[in-house]
């Protein structure tokens, strides 16, 4: 073989790698927790296992019966079955956009926090002390914040409430929102890439006059019926490998 023929192999050698290389998913993102436990759960289109790397940006959903228990430092999220949410690393944290269904958080009760959003609503569990609650969108316009174990904040706009531990909440959204591009809510850009369908007011929601803004968003309902929360392996999530 002559040493032009040895070179031309070379090159298509080099070339061949650089372009499985290329054809090769890479994720960008940064790694943000893991899957501590998972079940009929999935990420984007593919499965996810126990013990999988979750990356800021990733889009995580559960079929029926499905649950997936997200460990990120000391904060835990579960989503609960069918459904759906983006979740995006944050300087404190996590930020978790439900998309649909239900999501349990627990939090350390450090400086380490999550922030729950769903469509234009914030439930930012506090900080003081270790909380545990729950959110599910009951539609696109409404949904249920429940603090099993402390107090989280509910932000609408302008208007905001504290739901006190025990207590669980009807929050109406002030708006539906429908994405173009999905990124975090905490960018500076969020707002450029969806758009805001008004919803009605509550009370005009159930066929009566509409009363003022920040009256009318925040509905108490009973926390019976609401249940304690019962959290796929989260206990088990922070046993030791070695405790029976």
């Amino acid at each position: 073989m002559n040493i032009a023929t040895r070179s031309l192999l070379t090159a298509a050698f080099f070339a061949a790698i650089a372009c499985a290389i290329l054809a090769t998913p890479q994720n960008q993102n940064p790694a943000l927790g893991l899957a501590a436990k998972a079940q009929n759960a999935q990420v984007g289109n593919a499965a996810i296992t126990d013990g999988a790397t979750i990356y800021s940006g990733d889009y995580l959903s559960t079929g029926q019966n499905g649950s997936l228990l997200i460990r990120i430092g000391a904060l835990s999220l579960e989503l609960q079955a069918f459904s759906s949410m983006h979740i995006y690393s944050a300087p404190y944290g996590a930020i978790a956009e439900l998309d649909s269904g239900s999501i349990v958080y627990t939090t350390p009760g450090t400086l380490q926090n999550v922030v729950i959003v769903a469509d234009d609503v914030r439930v930012t569990p506090t900080i003081s002390t270790a909380d545990m609650g729950r959110v599910t969108l009951n539609d696109p316009c409404n949904m249920t914040v429940y603090s099993q174990r402390g107090e989280a904040n509910v932000q609408v706009g302008s208007d905001s409430h504290f739901v006190e531990e025990g207590k669980a909440y009807r929050v109406r959204a002030e708006n539906e929102i429908s994405y173009r591009k999905y990124l975090s809510p905490d960018a500076t850009d969020y707002h450029d890439y969806h758009e805001h369908k008004p919803c009605a007011p509550m009370e005009m929601a159930h066929g009566h006059a509409p009363v003022a803004a920040g009256q009318n968003r925040f509905l108490l309902v009973s926390a019976i019926g609401t249940g304690v929360i019962t959290v796929f392996g989260i206990y088990k999530a922070f046993e030791s490998p070695d405790r029976p």
